[in-house]
């Protein structure tokens, strides 16, 4: 799970308010091109921050969807995509 961390850059929720309903949105900025189309695409890197969003979803129900955002450069990632036993692992 860290390895995958390291391809996010960082995340947020955001709330997608329609006149019916609202939705959180996990919104991730990622390390690698997240398009095909782009010439620096990677398919495995991708496919390990596509797992890794959704074991954060799948951990948290309460969030409705996610969007990956192309490539970016510099540091960080959030608490959100670190494993849990990690986390405690590091406390001890």
């Amino acid at each position: 799970m860290l390895a995958s961390t390291s391809l996010i850059k960082s995340s947020w929720i955001a709330v997608d308010v329609a006149r019916d309903r609202a939705e959180r949105v996990l919104v991730v900025e990622t390390y690698i091109a997240v398009s095909p189309l782009e010439p620096n695409y990677d398919a495995a890197q991708y496919e390990r921050v596509l797992a890794c969003v959704q074991n954060v979803l799948k951990s948290h129900p309460e969030i409705d969807r996610a969007s990956i955002l192309s490539m970016h450069r510099g540091s960080g990632c959030t608490a959100l995509f670190r494993d849990q036993s990690a986390k405690q692992s590091a406390a001890a």
